[in-house]
C-alpha cells in the first residue's frame, strides 16, 4: 500500500534533518511540500498544496527573497522556481 503524503513528507524531514513545525500535523498531506532553506535547521513550511499555480502564489507573495526548497512528493523531484509563473522539473530525490 502506498505511503499518504504526509507520512512521506515526515519520514523525508527527519531523514534529512528538517524541522517540522506543529501546524503540519492539522491538515491531511499534499503532494508539493516547500522547505525553508534559510531556517536554521532548515524548516518544512506547514502548508501543502495539490497545484503548481498555489506553490508559485505562495512563493511569490509570502517567500520573496528567501531560499526555498519545492519537492513534489508524487513524482519525487525538487520543482525549481523560476521567478516568473512556473515551477520547472529538478533533480530527484
Amino acid at each position: 500500500m502506498a505511503k499518504h503524503y504526509q507520512d512521506q513528507i515526515e519520514e523525508y524531514c527527519k531523514a534529512q534533518g528538517v524541522d517540522i513545525p506543529v501546524g503540519f500535523y492539522r491538515h491531511p498531506g499534499s503532494r508539493y511540500a516547500a522547505i525553508d532553506m534559510d531556517s536554521n535547521p532548515p524548516k518544512l513550511i506547514a502548508r501543502r498544496w495539490f497545484k503548481h499555480e498555489d506553490v508559485v502564489y505562495y512563493l511569490r507573495n509570502f517567500a520573496p527573497g528567501r531560499r526555498t526548497r519545492v519537492l513534489d512528493f508524487k513524482e519525487r523531484v525538487e520543482l525549481l522556481y523560476d521567478g516568473g509563473s512556473r515551477l520547472q522539473r529538478g533533480n530527484a530525490f
